[in-house]
């Protein structure tokens, strides 16, 4: 670009930046309101990863300082990581960690982040096409129509570290803007303070933003005009200096703070583009019908937008018939092509291998190494930005450079009008989602028993058990933890660290088996661990009840003078729902009888129950028995059904019993089956068994069955059991 047009940048008027800077924050108010950006307003911070950004920032900001300066040690006790994996915008936290006496109690600066990106990404916007033409009025319909780019209005409210698409203009500018800002002191501090910037925001935008650092750095060796020795020279003393400092600031934000075997979660090609995601509106758009795709769940929406989509004939139409514009882009594309290069593998990378055109699917495999390292970015679909503003800057260059001004002129005014107008089906609904309380999901603490507060004056932490990121309860623990300044392990990461959160769930194995609770900790029982907790608990010393929806075991309660006594409703109903399990006694699994008690992932791996009783859904389930008094059994009858037809004829089951070895079956009845279960020759030391189910081969009613749209894996239908 830096040869595509007026490059005379001194008749420039100074004020002229404030253009931008009002049309970006105008854009901000009109998608998401005013409301949004007061930093004591927590709109912005609803939906499960604004949540998840605002739950640590608020342990970050009323936690010790550290150093490094990222770690947040009170949000994840044994497992606890970092600022940058809550996704909480570090570049942010640590400027409003450094004043935090300053500011109010509830503070979030979500709102203020998003303003910064619309402004900013008006501004890059407005000095890239200023390399393309000086007339103001062309500028700034080009500049509205990139700043309502619906990949990033996407992201507002969503993942609101991924709204700073900005950085991604930024290295446009960078790499196009004139030569004389190209000496290696100009244009080595700006990189190194982008990608600073970048590495400080999310790990996605570096990745991106250091590919085209890369690849101009290379351009510049290979292609420069001055001699390729100081090219090279320049090249290395920008790696030399950027390259530690970057590594320095990933340390500070805590990048380290999780192993690298930890940072590959899987599920490469899942959230990949679709090759017709610039066609296909999702809802923004009046006038574009939504496509039928698979989902990507949002990581591979790359929608242009309609003012976009007009703008692209008349771009092509040029590009064929004018051999002045093909001859500007052959130039271009030869003194850049490193970066052509890398533009293209980060699409292909969007793409991934399992290669998606509309509903239309191919694919080819690839080595489990190169999948490992891939699944480190598994969410794929969004490194095609950079791609997507590449191709679309060039769209608006062909249009300012092949049309005359007043033909330029009515179209990017046209198109300005469109891209806006067409795009507000979106965030209208954006808008009015997060200004309008009965339309939004609000993240408030439901934890009203009294118990949670006077618990929360005599415990320091709070962990919900076993040791577990993302687990069922974890925000409403999380925030009362955050409120009443408690540690707790209830988090939401981006990566966990899997050594550690594997030592985690070791250690409190072995203090739950030991009966070793930590005096200074509240535990919040997930469903597996309530009954094993009943049995490896003090009832003269410890407190276990039941509050809103949570199971709560309080080490030493009942000896604390200040603690008030409280029923303990919990340990009263275990207490009548084990003497019930006797020998020679079946309880039946049918809705609202007994068994449906000791039966664990109610609703997921195991189906909800139905009046003869229940069916088992996936690859695994788990159920936990207390062990009948008195006469001990020495076999477990379970009464059961299979899911079988004549597709799919019999059903292949291990179940797993402490230490034993794997007992199997194959059921072939579709209504009674038998199934005898032998017990450890040490039943007489167990209070409660663990059984642990696996089907080798469970079937989908709409595949085996011919019932459509029932697509959960059936395999066993538990009807009854019996200690015998």
């Amino acid at each position: 670009m830096n040869n595509m047009g007026d490059m005379n940048q001194s008749h420039r008027s100074p004020w002229s930046i404030l253009i931008p800077i009002c049309l970006g924050f105008c854009a901000c108010l009109m998608v998401v309101g005013f409301k949004a950006l007061n930093p004591s307003v927590l709109d912005l911070a609803q939906g499960v990863d604004p949540f998840k950004d605002y739950v640590g920032w608020m342990f970050f900001r009323n936690s010790p300082w550290t150093f490094p300066i990222g770690l947040n040690p009170t949000y994840g006790l044994d497992f606890s990581s970092s600022i940058v994996f809550s996704d909480s915008i570090p570049l942010m936290a640590f400027v409003f960690k450094a004043i935090r006496f300053a500011l109010p109690e509830t503070f979030q600066y979500l709102g203020v982040w998003t303003l910064i990106c619309f402004v900013l990404q008006a501004y890059f916007v407005w000095l890239v096409i200023g390399l393309m033409t000086q007339n103001k009025w062309l500028q700034f319909f080009a500049c509205a129509i990139l700043v309502f780019a619906p990949p990033m209005l996407w992201r507002v409210n969503q993942h609101t570290a991924l709204v700073a698409h900005f950085m991604i203009l930024a290295t446009f500018y960078l790499i196009f803007s004139p030569e004389r800002m190209s000496k290696i002191w100009n244009k080595g501090v700006l990189w190194g303070l982008l990608l600073s910037a970048a590495v400080l925001t999310h790990f996605s935008l570096f990745v991106m933003v250091a590919a085209l650092w890369v690849a101009n750095l290379v351009d510049q060796i290979v292609f420069s005009k001055a001699s390729r020795l100081r090219s090279l020279k320049d090249g290395t003393l920008q790696i030399f200096f950027i390259g530690p400092l970057i590594i320095f600031f990933m340390w500070q934000a805590g990048y380290f703070a999780v192993s690298s075997a930890s940072g590959s979660l899987g599920g490469y090609g899942f959230f990949r583009m679709n090759l017709l995601s610039p066609f296909d509106p999702k809802g923004w758009s009046y006038i574009m019908r939504n496509l039928p795709l698979p989902s990507d769940y949002g990581e591979g929406y790359m929608y242009f937008g309609l003012g976009l989509l007009l703008l692209w004939p008349f771009a092509i139409y040029q590009f064929i018939r004018n051999r002045d514009i093909r001859k500007l882009f052959q130039k271009t594309i030869f003194q850049h092509s490193f970066l052509i290069i890398t533009l293209v593998f980060l699409a292909l990378f969007a793409i991934s291998n399992h290669i998606a055109i509309g509903r239309k699917e191919f694919g080819f495999g690839i080595s489990d190494s190169v999948y490992t390292i891939a699944s480190i970015f598994r969410a794929s679909g969004r490194f095609f930005w950079p791609m997507f503003y590449a191709l679309n800057l060039a769209c608006i260059l062909i249009i300012l450079k092949a049309y005359s001004k007043r033909a330029a002129f009515i179209l990017l005014g046209m198109a300005c009008f469109l891209q806006v107008m067409d795009t507000s089906a979106g965030w209208r609904m954006m808008h009015q989602k997060i200004s309008d309380p009965a339309k939004n999901i609000p993240h408030e603490l439901n934890l009203k028993n009294p118990f949670w507060t006077q618990a929360a004056q005599q415990y320091e932490q709070v962990q919900l058990v076993p040791p577990q990121d993302k687990a069922a309860g974890w925000d409403q623990i999380a925030l009362y933890a955050a409120k009443h300044h408690l540690s707790t392990n209830a988090v939401f990461f981006a990566r966990a660290d899997i050594g550690k959160l594997s030592k985690a769930q070791e250690n409190f194995m072995n203090s739950l088996y030991g009966s070793n609770w930590n005096p200074k900790s509240l535990y919040v029982l997930q469903p597996d661990v309530v009954l094993p907790t009943y049995f490896h608990s003090n009832p003269e010393s410890d407190l276990l009840v039941g509050f809103d929806g949570f199971a709560i075991l309080a080490p030493n309660w009942k000896n604390c003078k200040e603690c008030p006594v409280i029923q303990e409703n919990l340990r009263d109903e275990l207490n009548q729902l084990t003497k019930q399990i006797v020998v020679n006694k079946p309880f039946g699994f049918g809705k609202g009888q007994l068994g449906n008690r000791f039966l664990i992932g109610v609703g997921g791996s195991w189906a909800w129950p139905e009046d003869w009783g229940v069916w088992s859904n996936g690859d695994q389930t788990k159920m936990i028995l207390p062990v009948p008094q008195g006469a001990l059994p020495k076999q477990l009858k379970l009464t059961v059904r299979a899911f079988v037809s004549p597709l799919h004829p019999k059903q292949d089951i291990e179940v797993f019993i402490d230490q034993m070895p794997p007992q199997s079956i194959s059921l072939t009845n579709s209504d009674t089956n038998t199934w005898l279960i032998n017990l450890p020759p040490n039943i007489d030391k167990r209070k409660y068994l663990e059984l642990q189910f696996r089907f080798k081969n469970p079937a989908s009613p709409k595949d085996v069955g011919g019932v459509p749209g029932d697509d959960r894996k059936l395999g066993m239908g538990l009807i009854a059991a019996q200690f015998q």
